[in-house]
């Protein structure tokens, strides 16, 4: 049975360096996705969305593997950020948009082999099993490919990353690099467990290059 480890795998995609923004190609990979508004730290919402996201990829996980379909790791939550309104953050608004002013997309990269079928299957095992996880029926399965993107290491708290995305936006404006998506966050500590100044995030944002 083939045992996947897609953070191995895809190594330049999740160990970028601290202090530094480097390029990084992101291909088309499956995700399980839930979108939703409100504050992170304060929103029922999103945290009803996060014990969705694992509920059901772990069960999808164990399943794939009792099945001899494939053994894989669960990937940590990523989740991109706007404005309500549509528009995507920029340098300038970041910092004035409160987080109970931002729209979210949860996410949880998942190997190829997984299919619609298998979630549905996974969904209705965590129904059968009566586990109580209102935002289930909201989790879908979606093929997305992030492409260029800038991204860097930030270690800190969530309120402390400022001047990491000044830098990745300086650093953007001396290499030719424009801001071409959502601002996306991958969330590589448990804040439960880990000091808010040990924390590590991934930063990144989708980029293109400026006209000549």
């Amino acid at each position: 049975m083939e045992t996947i480890d897609l953070r191995k795998q895809m190594k330049d995609l999740w160990s970028p360096p601290a202090g530094k923004v480097v390029l990084v190609t992101v291909p088309a990979m499956p995700y399980l996705v839930i979108e939703g508004v409100g504050n992170p730290s304060t929103s029922r919402a999103f945290q009803e969305a996060i014990q969705a996201l694992y509920s059901a990829a772990y069960t999808m996980k164990f399943g794939a593997k009792s099945a001899g379909v494939a053994e894989w790791k669960v990937m940590p939550l990523e989740a991109l950020w706007w404005k309500p309104s549509g528009r995507d953050l920029s340098d300038a608004d970041y910092a004035a948009t409160t987080p109970v002013e931002m729209a979210w997309k949860a996410l949880l990269m998942q190997p190829t082999v997984v299919t619609g079928d298998m979630l549905e299957q996974a969904k209705a095992e965590v129904v059968r099993k009566k586990k109580d996880v209102p935002a289930l029926a909201q989790v879908r399965l979606e093929t997305w490919a992030e492409g260029l993107c800038a991204q860097t290491m930030y270690v800190g708290p969530y309120e402390g990353e400022r001047a990491t995305i000044d830098m990745m936006h300086t650093w953007m404006v001396a290499n030719g690099y424009r801001s071409r998506g959502r601002h996306h966050e991958l969330y590589l500590s448990d804040p439960n467990r880990t000091a808010p100044e040990r924390l590590r995030t991934i930063l990144r944002l989708p980029v293109e290059k400026t006209q000549a």
